[in-house]
């Protein structure tokens, strides 16, 4: 297994200055993937363990968790969704120059089109709409296309509006959970979690 910790060590994850921007002002205002350290490694330890060759991600904020894995994992095809919040709130955006890119909502019928074209993916990330509604689309839409896993941001996250973790607690399946507690905040608990779904073993 590599070893992802060194291989991670430079980028910066969710950290004291993000958690207070997000309590202050609601938005972590940063170019930073929004991610545990500790659940991202647990992250990258699946995509090698499982041979993750083509990656979709659903709301990418700045781009940089997809350029970081695509940087770590050179995938064979790889794509992304988003609305594109972070060009409007003034933050930088970037995404691997490989990348299908689709500007707009996940749930519209051009994003059908879009997805339908680019075929099957090893792991589809969900980490847009955090509200039940939207979190149970995006799962009812990817799980229709051809895919091995579906993965979700956030399923212990117990912010009133963000509520993945109870779309996760009512999926049925294989469910593989990575939930570690946040050393960068001193933490001895997690309140993110990543959650892999597939709807049997692979």
């Amino acid at each position: 297994m590599r070893d992802f910790r060194q291989e991670l060590a430079h980028e910066r994850c969710w950290d004291r200055e993000c958690e207070e921007l997000w309590r202050t002002q609601g938005a972590a205002l940063v170019d930073a993937p929004l991610q545990n350290r500790e659940e991202l490694i647990g992250l990258c330890e699946f995509i090698e363990e499982h041979k993750i060759r083509s990656y979709l991600e659903i709301g990418c904020w700045t781009g940089k968790l997809v350029t970081i894995l695509h940087r770590l994992f050179a995938f064979e095809k790889v794509a992304v969704c988003d609305q594109g919040l972070a060009k409007k709130l003034g933050v930088p955006f970037s995404i691997p120059s490989q990348a299908s890119f689709f500007e707009g909502s996940s749930h519209s019928q051009e994003f059908l089109e879009w997805r339908s074209q680019l075929g099957h993916f090893d792991l589809v990330m969900i980490d847009g709409d955090h509200s039940y509604a939207g979190v149970r689309r995006d799962f009812e839409i990817n799980q229709t296309f051809p895919h091995r896993f579906l993965a979700f941001h956030d399923i212990v996250n117990r912010h009133p509006d963000i509520q993945v973790a109870r779309l996760w607690n009512e999926l049925t399946g294989a469910k593989v959970e990575i939930i570690k507690a946040n050393a960068e905040l001193g933490w001895d608990h997690s309140h993110m979690g990543i959650g892999i779904w597939s709807a049997a073993q692979a």
